[in-house]
């Protein structure tokens, strides 16, 4: 599948999520770690989210203050986002995250990426692409901020079945398929009713290992200047379920 393939893919599937996102994210997710890094990191801003999404994210950090830009996949998610918005200074638009353009002429002080977002693009190519789009879109001293799973814990041999909730009037859960070779986990999330109703919500997914990620990093111009286990700074660990790495454009003296 070539790249406009993949990106009608992800908005495909992204607008089919777009009615339950909210539900299923915000509501059980605490993003304040999240939004006191990124504006520690962004200051004044501008700041630019990759997979903006309904702004589960960048609404609380437009309360801080911070101009925000975003792009995404889903008109569907966009539309969440604008009914949320009020009067936040947030502009959000559609775009391949593979490739894109700043939304706006000047460069950015912070762009990041939340919650493996970047594994949907799909492929390395893809994953590769949207790292120089990110190095050419941040100021001499900038930063590119991203939230990653480690890919053991997304991955299982074969087939995996996850039980996501189950009461006495909805079963929801996810079968995935895990392909090895291409670093690929294809997932369908079935939730099903009491009424008979059943919607199905696909993903796809090309995980990385943070060694994997800082490669493709110095290819696009961009160096590791820290790596924590969460948007909190806590250690990185061999327990350590994720990782929360930041980057800077050209060479840096420090590696955490």
């Amino acid at each position: 599948m070539d790249d406009c393939g993949l990106f009608d893919q992800q908005a495909a599937h992204w607008d089919q999520w777009a009615p339950f996102y909210d539900s299923d994210s915000v509501g059980h997710l605490d993003h304040r770690p999240a939004v006191d890094l990124l504006a520690e990191l962004a200051g004044a801003g501008p700041a630019l989210e990759l997979g903006i999404g309904t702004g589960r994210v960048a609404l609380p950090l437009a309360d801080r203050g911070v101009p925000i830009s975003g792009i995404d996949a889903s008109p569907e998610m966009i539309d969440v986002l604008h009914r949320h918005r009020g009067d936040r200074k947030i502009d959000a638009r559609i775009a391949d995250m593979a490739n894109f353009r700043p939304p706006t002429s000047s460069p950015f002080p912070l762009i990041y990426v939340t919650s493996s977002t970047f594994f949907l693009l799909g492929t390395a190519q893809r994953q590769i692409a949207c790292l120089r789009s990110v190095a050419d879109s941040l100021t001499v001293d900038g930063c590119f901020a991203i939230e990653a799973s480690f890919p053991d814990v997304i991955t299982a041999q074969g087939q995996q079945v996850i039980v996501r909730d189950v009461d006495d009037s909805h079963l929801r859960l996810t079968i995935q398929a895990h392909d090895p070779v291409g670093q690929l986990v294809t997932s369908q999330e079935i939730r099903l009713q009491s009424d008979g109703t059943w919607r199905m919500l696909p993903s796809v997914r090309r995980y990385v290992s943070p060694a994997e990620l800082d490669l493709m990093a110095q290819l696009a111009g961009l160096q590791l200047r820290d790596r924590y286990g969460g948007w909190d700074r806590s250690p990185l660990t061999t327990t350590s379920t994720r990782h929360v790495s930041i980057y800077r454009r050209g060479k840096v003296d420090r590696f955490a």
